[in-house]
């Protein structure tokens, strides 16, 4: 008899940074669930606090657990944790997400910009709440563009790179929706304001339709 030896096929290393901003003990509990429904799924589980409450429960919960002092924003928060990050792929989570059913490497796909079907939000293209990069695409795109701060950085960066996407209908997450900016009384603000118009002066400009 003849032993053949089939290769097992390993599955690609995924990082997933989860950028928080626990104002509260609820944002503290909402951010463990997030963790909790992801991490056996992933490589690496980075954590980046954005100058709020520092969480011994969100630290231990992780594998890198980042705080920083001063709040330096949401996109700059994301984007310090996705440079840090050794994943193949890296995926990026809102902290008031939790995934409901599928398999996470079923969004790593090479050459692709992914996202979940998210079940409460009918989102077309590019998920705010979800998507996950390979990093190559990384290279080749780059990161979140930080002059805005708190909005509208994702909706540029799913026109970068559309051509590029994919949605996923196998993996399935619950998103809450706002809550931190909810907590933090952003939503609606000056920096919303501030961040739309930025935004809007890219259309202006050509640079995203």
């Amino acid at each position: 008899m003849t032993n053949i030896n089939i290769p097992i096929l390993s599955r690609p290393k995924i990082s997933m940074v989860i950028p928080c901003y626990t104002k509260t003990k609820e944002l503290e509990e909402q951010a463990l669930m997030a963790i909790a429904s992801y991490k056996d799924q992933v490589d690496e589980l980075i954590v980046i606090e954005d100058g709020q409450m520092f969480s011994s429960k969100l630290m231990e919960a992780s594998d890198i657990y980042i705080y920083n002092k001063n709040n330096i924003g949401f996109t700059a928060n994301v984007n310090r944790g996705w440079r840090m990050a050794n994943g193949e792929y890296v995926c990026i989570v809102n902290s008031d997400t939790i995934l409901r059913e599928g398999d996470l490497n079923d969004l790593c796909t090479p050459g692709k910009v992914t996202s979940p079907l998210i079940v409460n939000q009918y989102i077309d293209r590019l998920a705010g709440p979800f998507w996950c990069a390979p990093r190559e695409v990384t290279e080749k795109y780059g990161y979140l563009m930080e002059e805005m701060i708190l909005y509208s950085s994702d909706s540029e960066y799913d026109e970068r790179v559309k051509d590029v996407f994919q949605k996923v209908q196998s993996v399935k997450i619950f998103h809450e929706m706002a809550q931190s900016v909810k907590a933090g009384g952003v939503e609606g603000g000056v920096t919303q304001q501030r961040d739309r118009e930025i935004y809007a002066k890219l259309i202006q400009e050509g640079r995203v339709s």
